[in-house]
């Protein structure tokens, strides 16, 4: 059986008959080559990610500021600065801090990785598979499987059913428990309508972790297309435990007087 790592060649040979687009060769050094990034900027990227983790992004984005003044050319400071300002809606601002990270460590697996999904969501499909695709071939990159999952989410999100279930695929063969490829995987196969197929997938995702809000309404979809009434209640009450859970942990709103 081959070592996962020797496999990342031929999923790179295979991205291109795929029909994503050109990949090049792997890269050795990529993201080990980018310069280090400062001790001082260090600590605000990783209290900035702790504090993303928790919600607040307000906070996050201050931890981010003082790691890119610590560090400007830094590109996880730019990175996760990118982040922080997507997670507050600030889309365009974010895509600029993604695009210096790129200029900063071009051949970087985290960063290509980064850009991509901002480029998908901007609805740049190509572009954003093309640098998935460079992503992978960062040797250094320690989570490959992450930039084929995005690619694999962002080909469904185009309607690409036939590359998305590659870059899935690529995912699961070099990590057979990843979530997001296996999420992917029972989407594609509900859209086809193979409902059996789309449980499969989707038991195997639920068995690695709880299922997420948008997975548990896949389930109630699933269920109900292959005839299984008792299953889809179930997952009905999941996603009303769940909604309860989110609802009573949001912070209350504040519905009195304004302060003067």
């Amino acid at each position: 059986m081959r070592r996962p790592d020797r496999l990342l060649p031929l999923l790179l040979a295979a991205l291109v008959l795929a029909g994503c687009a050109s990949a090049p060769a792997p890269r050795a050094g990529g993201s080990e080559a980018a310069r280090q990034t400062s001790p001082i900027a260090q600590r605000s990227i990783n209290a900035a990610q702790a504090l993303l983790e928790r919600g607040d992004a307000a906070g996050a984005l201050v931890e981010a500021e003082l790691a890119v003044k610590s560090d400007a050319r830094s590109a996880p400071a730019r990175v996760m600065r990118g982040t922080a300002l997507e997670a507050l809606g600030r889309g365009l601002e974010a895509g600029e801090d993604y695009k210096q990270a790129l200029r900063f460590s071009p051949a970087s697996g985290p960063v290509l990785n980064a850009y991509g999904a901002w480029l998908c969501r901007a609805g740049r499909t190509d572009e954003a598979l093309k640098a998935f695709s460079d992503a992978v071939a960062d040797e250094a990159y320690r989570q490959p499987t992450q930039a084929l999952a995005n690619a694999g989410s962002c080909a469904s999100e185009a309607g690409r059913d036939e590359q998305a279930e590659f870059n899935f695929r690529a995912a699961l063969t070099l990590a057979p428990q990843q979530a997001q490829a296996l999420s992917g995987m029972a989407r594609l196969e509900h859209r086809r309508g193979d409902a059996l197929k789309a449980r499969a997938f989707l038991q195997r995702r639920e068995a690695v972790a709880p299922l997420t809000a948008p997975e548990l309404a896949l389930a109630i979809e699933i269920e109900t297309a292959a005839g299984d009434a008792r299953a889809a209640e179930r997952y009905r009450n999941q996603l009303a435990t769940l909604a309860a859970e989110v609802e009573a942990s949001s912070p209350p709103s504040d519905t009195g007087s304004s302060k003067q």
